[in-house]
């Protein structure tokens, strides 16, 4: 299970490390799989974007992150890349989402 805090502080690592935020001007799903590409996730990135917008998704309908990350690692089978997952769609697609 999940702590909020650990949690809340390893998503703002991911966040890092996929990159800025993006401008005005560039496609959310083209930066969030650049960012995701830049670190180690090369596989179907429509897919990944999909999850991602989910992701948003969930959150719009008040779940916390613990849950949505749970739920998503049920459907990776990978705790990294479901927050990886998570991360960027606080920062590419969802920034209300951010805290």
């Amino acid at each position: 299970m999940r702590k909020s805090a650990g949690i809340a502080l390893l998503l703002a690592g991911v966040a890092a490390a996929l990159g800025p935020a993006p401008t005005a001007v560039a496609q959310p799903d083209s930066q969030f799989c650049g960012g995701m590409a830049a670190v180690g996730y090369t596989g179907d990135c429509a897919t990944i974007a999909s999850l991602a917008k989910d992701v948003c998704a969930q959150f719009d309908r008040g779940a916390d992150v613990d849950t949505v990350a749970t739920k998503l690692d049920a459907t990776t089978k990978d705790q990294g890349l479901s927050n990886y997952i998570v991360a960027g769609a606080r920062l590419y697609f969802c920034p209300q989402h951010g805290d």
